[in-house]
């Protein structure tokens, strides 16, 4: 009888005592967590994170006893880490913010969090690589730009300037092709009008980097991309050339009117009253041809080829 008296009264001990050490323990857990609340007041977010840690393994120990502590660790350590990342980023630290916001997002994840967190992580990392994109952009290294911009995208897929800006940059590098497919999906992302111009550029240099090697075809084909996107004096010119020596004469006549009637007055319209001359022959209109050969008659320029047509091959009246 005396052992077991003795039995319940080391049983009570025990159970005293590990009520005593498990109230220990959770008063531990609150200390830790206050300590991390008041850590993340004054802006220390890894000290803050570090207590809260803390906080959470003890409550876990805990079970049920240490299960609030456990949910409000769970609650606060996704905020503070996008906390962080976003003054980071206001700070122009851009790149410091990134692995923070991957903490934020994979604890959020990790701890069921309900607020949205990756959402909003992954609006902010869009933002700052487009930040990283535009300075690499202004810098020219147009690379790095473009490995950021596509970055932004995978974010954002709907991002009709990050489109953009990757086909300027891909121009600018010399990759037509890349730039011209990332163009034609910023117009359809609502930068039509930007993307089009672009492209009508991209297309114009092409044509006079085809001039220079008397690529013909070549300067037709890509002068005519050019004059679709943009309809321009320059891509008439080019067009309206090209279409001459290949002997495409009715799209010739077009591109030489366009760049007519674009400017009347222009130092060298007798330049294009010339090409209009050269097309209607090739037409075999020669009352047009002998038309515009006498509006160059008295042009140092051309008086001596003028007259050659007007007296002696076309014998104009």
């Amino acid at each position: 009888m005396k052992k077991f008296k003795h039995f319940i009264a080391i049983a009570a001990l025990v159970a005293t005592c590990t009520g005593f050490i498990q109230a220990q323990d959770l008063n531990t857990a609150i200390e830790a967590y206050n300590l991390g609340a008041t850590a993340a007041q004054d802006g220390n977010y890894i000290t803050a994170i570090e207590h809260l840690n803390r906080a959470m393994e003890l409550g876990i120990t805990l079970g049920e006893e240490g299960a609030s502590v456990v949910t409000d660790c769970k609650n606060l350590i996704p905020q503070l880490y996008l906390r962080q990342a976003k003054e980071l980023a206001a700070g122009g630290e851009g790149p410091a913010s990134l692995p923070i916001l991957d903490k934020a997002a994979e604890t959020a994840a990790a701890y069921g969090d309900q607020t949205g967190i990756e959402v909003e992580v992954n609006d902010l990392k869009s933002k700052v690589y487009y930040i990283i994109a535009n300075e690499a952009f202004g810098n020219k290294e147009f690379d790095l730009a473009i490995d950021n911009y596509k970055k932004v995208l995978e974010l954002d897929p709907a991002n009709g300037i990050a489109y953009l800006r990757i086909g300027q940059a891909s121009a600018n590098s010399g990759m037509e092709d890349e730039a011209i497919a990332a163009l034609e999906k910023a117009a359809e992302l609502g930068q039509e009008d930007n993307a089009r111009r672009l492209m009508a550029s991209i297309y114009l240099r092409k044509a006079v980097n085809a001039q220079k090697n008397k690529d013909w075809e070549q300067v037709y084909q890509a002068s005519g991309k050019a004059v679709e996107f943009a309809d321009n004096v320059q891509s008439n010119k080019l067009l309206g050339l090209a279409a001459i020596e290949l002997k495409r004469f009715p799209e010739a006549l077009t591109a030489w009117e366009k760049v007519m009637r674009a400017n009347p007055n222009a130092k060298d319209i007798n330049t294009t009253y010339y090409r209009l001359a050269v097309v209607y022959e090739g037409m075999g209109d020669k009352a047009n041809a002998c038309a515009f050969y006498n509006k160059i008659l008295n042009d140092p320029n051309f008086k001596s080829i003028a007259e050659y047509k007007i007296k002696t091959e076309l014998k104009c009246e």
